[in-house]
């Protein structure tokens, strides 16, 4: 089962299932514990095209919406996504 975000994922890294990474939570969704929002690394070589096809994610904007179905597990060192 796919664990809601919760304000201690605010400010984890974001790794790709490569363990590149890709960004950091920067808020969870007041309406909705399932989605959160992630800003990208500027420097981040591991977001490829792929994985923003992957999450729906265009160039236009920094930050960006990640949903718990996107996610393979939930550390403490940070948010792993699934790889497909």
């Amino acid at each position: 089962m796919k664990r809601a975000f919760d304000e201690n994922d605010v400010g984890k890294p974001v790794f790709s299932a490569e363990n590149d990474r890709i960004g950091t939570v920067s808020s969870i969704h007041g309406d909705d514990e399932h989605r959160a929002n992630v800003r990208r690394d500027d420097d981040s070589d591991g977001l490829t095209d792929k994985i923003k096809d992957m999450l729906g994610w265009d160039d236009d904007d920094d930050e960006h919406e990640l949903r718990s179905d996107d996610v393979d597990r939930q550390e403490d060192d940070g948010v792993y996504l699934r790889g497909r």
